[in-house]
């Protein structure tokens, strides 16, 4: 290379490319708040403030106490605005919710952290004598104000958001539905606001609706089974949803279908018919065929009118889907492929695992990888005496 060339390159010299290599990475999302990691953040809030003098008050300061840390995350947890999930807290869709509400009704402030930081940098001018007690706590008075009459005014229809307009129509009336901030809702054949009185929660069992999901639910009046629901005392259950016609009220409504119906045809001694599957492969325990039936993957003779076979396994087990290719590898080989989002129950921690048949049990169960040895440990060599 030639030294007394910029950057040793000529104007107009050629450049030779030897090789090129495409690599396909992708972003990862920053990783999600612990319990230790969330109240680092807390106690440092300051630093999340873009305002200098505001970050300086906050210097010192955080979201609450040392003493009351601790607590404002388990009622934070308790009130299902989050949840554990391992280690990790995980926010759920009311806390979404809520801070669509709070935008919409024009009080987003409570959402920031430069609202304690405003309020520590008042105290410290207050402590200097460059501000009067009487003037904060007119702000302090005309904020609750504020609020309050928002609070008042509140509307969960007229609540602004970017809400979408769905493709499939009103099961009920084939008017138009749209999404509010709440629930999904008709509004009517001509998209005037005067709907049947069809609607949805958007919310379901604390699991919020997708896009694509909600479409095929309207369309197919059934979906799942679905994992990710949440029970009143906060533990994840799997579970169909329905849409029931209700002769009460004539119009459609959500249900949870746990596989009950399923199970009462199966136990009813009326044959099932399977004519309209293909089955998945050959029953481990009797050579029959096994299909789709309800929540579960069951041989055609362990239900119906003569159940000779109790094989069964879930489509759902420990939050992980077992898809249909999973189920059919099993009955093939013995096994399926690794699977990595089981959710112990004990724990709440992910773990990876096949499943596999276990002829000795008779039963579908757990196969796990087997751990890497580990290397041995090195001798150090022992020194001789001078």
């Amino acid at each position: 290379m030639d030294e007394t060339k910029p950057h040793g390159f000529a104007p107009g010299e050629i450049v030779r490319t030897e090789s090129v290599d495409v690599k396909s990475l992708a972003t990862k999302p920053p990783a999600r708040y612990n319990e230790g990691t969330l109240l680092s953040a807390m106690e440092g809030a300051g630093k999340l403030i873009d305002d200098d003098e505001l970050r300086e008050a906050m210097q010192e300061k955080g979201l609450g106490t040392p003493a009351t840390r601790a607590a404002i995350i388990e009622g934070l947890i308790f009130e299902k605005y989050i949840h554990r999930e391992g280690r990790e807290l995980v926010p759920g869709a009311k806390a979404f919710q809520l801070m669509t509400l709070l935008r919409g009704l024009d009080i987003e402030d409570l959402t920031k952290p430069e609202l304690t930081g405003n309020w520590e940098y008042q105290l410290a001018e207050m402590e200097k004598g460059r501000l009067q007690r009487e003037a904060f706590m007119a702000e302090i008075a005309s904020m609750a104000e504020r609020i309050v009459r928002k609070a008042k005014e509140y509307d969960r229809d007229t609540i602004p958001g970017d809400y979408v307009t769905l493709k499939t129509p009103c099961p009920n009336c084939g008017g138009v539905v749209k999404e509010n901030y709440r629930r999904f809702a008709c509004n009517g054949p001509n998209d005037n606001g005067q709907g049947c009185g069809f609607s949805i929660s958007k919310i379901p069992g604390s699991r919020a609706f997708e896009l694509d999901e909600v479409e095929r639910f309207l369309k197919d009046k059934k979906i799942g089974p679905l994992e990710g629901f949440r029970s009143k005392a906060g533990w994840p259950f799997t579970a169909e949803l329905k849409l029931a016609y209700d002769d009460d009220i004539k119009n459609w409504k959500l249900e949870f279908d746990f596989g009950d119906d399923a199970k009462k045809d199966g136990e009813s001694g009326e044959p099932v018919d399977f004519s309209d599957q293909q089955s998945l492969g050959t029953c481990p325990k009797c050579k029959g065929h096994v299909y789709e039936y309800g929540t579960s993957y069951v041989c055609e003779h362990s239900v119906g009118a003569h159940v000779t076979c109790d094989f069964k396994s879930g489509k759902i087990i420990l939050q992980q889907p077992v898809a249909r290719e999973q189920m059919t590898k099993l009955l093939a080989t013995g096994k399926t492929d690794l699977l990595e989002n089981f959710v112990s129950n004990k724990t709440r921690r992910k773990f990876k695992a096949r499943l596999a048949y276990d002829k000795k049990e008779g039963k579908v169960s757990f196969e796990f990888e087997p751990r890497a040895a580990k290397a041995p440990a090195k001798k150090v060599a022992a020194k001789k005496a001078a």
